[in-house]
């Protein structure tokens, strides 16, 4: 008896304590927090207002032709070592050479030695060294390396049978200004 006696204080005293214990995680009750800065990254804080719209966007961005699906319809992306991305590189696919461009709707794509510029509207991207662009029968192949890795996305351009690249217009820079590639 008395064994049983020491054995049920035991579990009363464990079963005390489990329930007294705290439900949630150290310094949270549980409700969950916003807060604003200015110092952080993030969606714009007037997102929801009516009659806003964006301002323009500009920079490196080597996914750039992928963010404007209206002109690009990215169809396949790979990248890693360069055995690896250039695996299913299409064949016979035509080095587009510095100095040419594409109109696909409303977008402009002028290529560089080793970059190019994208422009829509008022946004304006560049596809960052050291990229090279190709056609593959109806399809522009962007192959770029960077940091050792090597990625090549693959995209159809919306409207037409194939990419009909023209002469850039005289006086109109290719490269985004302050950066010169020679």
């Amino acid at each position: 008896m008395r064994y049983l006696g020491i054995a049920t204080l035991i579990v009363i005293a464990f079963l005390v304590l489990l329930t007294n214990l705290p439900h949630g995680p150290a310094g949270s009750n549980g409700d969950v927090r916003y807060s604003s800065s200015t110092a952080t990254p993030g969606p714009a804080q007037n997102a929801d207002r009516p009659g806003a719209t964006p301002g323009p966007v500009s920079g490196d961005a080597p996914w750039a032709l992928s963010a404007l699906p209206e002109c690009f319809h990215q169809l396949s992306q790979r990248s890693g070592t360069p055995q690896f991305a250039r695996a299913e590189f299409p064949h016979g696919a035509r080095l587009v050479a510095p100095g040419l461009r594409l109109r696909v709707a409303d977008c402009t794509l002028d290529v560089a030695r080793d970059s190019a510029v994208v422009v829509r509207g008022e946004n304006r991207f560049v596809v960052p060294p050291a990229a090279r662009f190709f056609v593959a029968g109806p399809h522009i192949v962007l192959d770029r390396t960077a940091g050792g890795r090597v990625e090549v996305r693959v995209y159809a351009v919306r409207g037409e049978a194939a990419p009909q690249f023209e002469p850039a217009v005289p006086g109109q820079p290719l490269q985004p200004r302050g950066q010169s590639h020679t």
